[in-house]
């Protein structure tokens, strides 16, 4: 199955980092698009400021993975996003209005709790997905 429309969730952490390699890869393989989306995850009454300075770190380090990986992102086509929500929910909605054939995202991410609880974000986008699912683990 060729995967055309690649969507990659990153949340920076060492398996997503991973995730976004893969893709690259992947994408590259297929002569496909990849969409690389990062979720803030949303904060009850933070004030304007606070929500700011987040979305700020956010596309920064946004900025440093695709500086980093400049090299084997040449060539392809790519999209980058940041948004807010509830990661897995936002990230199955963007696959289904990106119509991707593939999400890939890391298997544990920076959130201690979903270390703690056996689903989490990647459990919950695996039952959601309107399309195939890809779960990495850094190596």
């Amino acid at each position: 199955m060729p995967f055309k429309r690649v969507l990659c969730a990153v949340d920076f952490s060492p398996d997503s980092l991973q995730a976004f390699r893969v893709t690259v890869e992947i994408a590259r393989r297929h002569s496909g698009a990849l969409h690389l989306f990062h979720v803030i995850e949303a904060q009850p009454a933070a004030p304007a400021e606070v929500t700011l300075e987040i979305l700020q770190r956010a596309n920064t380090a946004m900025e440093g993975l695709l500086a980093s990986a400049q090299s084997s992102v040449e060539g392809l086509t790519l999209t980058v996003e940041v948004g807010s929500g509830l990661a897995f929910r936002e990230i199955v909605d963007k696959a289904r209005e990106w119509r991707a054939d593939l999400i890939a995202l890391g298997s544990k991410g920076h959130n201690l709790l979903e270390e703690i609880v056996i689903g989490g974000t990647a459990q919950a986008v695996f039952k959601e997905s309107p399309c195939s699912v890809l779960v990495v683990r850094r190596q």
